[in-house]
């Protein structure tokens, strides 16, 4: 883990000098700047392996997963006070990122359509239309495009957030729940 933290700013190296110049460009440059250029993205190659494995062995290897994430957390449990205050984070951590994820699970099935209707489609004289519903898929349906007789102002379906994105939302949320609890209960005792 050590490796993957100092090795970030050659991973960022190469990833912006990629999106500036792109490869076409950089095998054109004198021999120095192809060789850094080849060796930066043998080392981006190597550090997405190490980061599977890594991430791999968080999953499967106990002892990895809580030595780094109590390093993460910033968490030392030095006697029984520190081990109840982290209890009680961790409870208190627990039950806000439940909460976040019900009301994320509720947005995700949450729909809300605003539709303008051509004059010659109103509907006794009006011509807007709002419609909410529910919807809940286990899977995602496939985009498809289709025409509609009205023109659609406003619609949503599902929450404006990649998966990534929530995902990074909910580590977030979980990390500063712990530590906020964590400072509070420290404060108290």
């Amino acid at each position: 883990q050590t490796y993957l933290l100092f090795a970030v700013p050659l991973v960022v190296l190469i990833m912006i000098w990629g999106t500036i110049q792109p490869e076409s460009e950089v095998v054109k440059n004198s021999f120095f700047v192809k060789f850094l250029w080849e060796a930066l993205a043998w080392h981006l190659m190597f550090w997405f392996s190490v980061l599977i494995l890594f991430l791999i062995s968080l999953v499967v290897l106990p002892k990895t997963r809580e030595h780094t994430l109590l390093r993460l957390a910033n968490i030392k449990d030095r006697d029984e006070r520190e081990e109840f205050v982290t209890g009680k984070a961790a409870k208190s951590a627990y039950i806000s990122g439940l909460s976040l994820l019900l009301l994320l699970l509720f947005f995700s099935m949450f729909q809300l359509q605003i539709t303008r209707l051509p004059a010659e489609q109103a509907i006794n004289g009006k011509t807007g239309i709002l419609n909410l519903g529910m919807h809940f898929s286990l899977i995602d349906d496939p985009k498809i495009e289709t025409s509609s007789s009205g023109k659609v102002l406003f619609e949503t379906k599902d929450i404006p957030l990649s998966k990534s994105g929530i995902l990074l939302i909910l580590l977030a949320g979980q990390i500063l729940a712990f530590h906020l609890r964590a400072k509070k209960e420290m404060r108290l005792e």
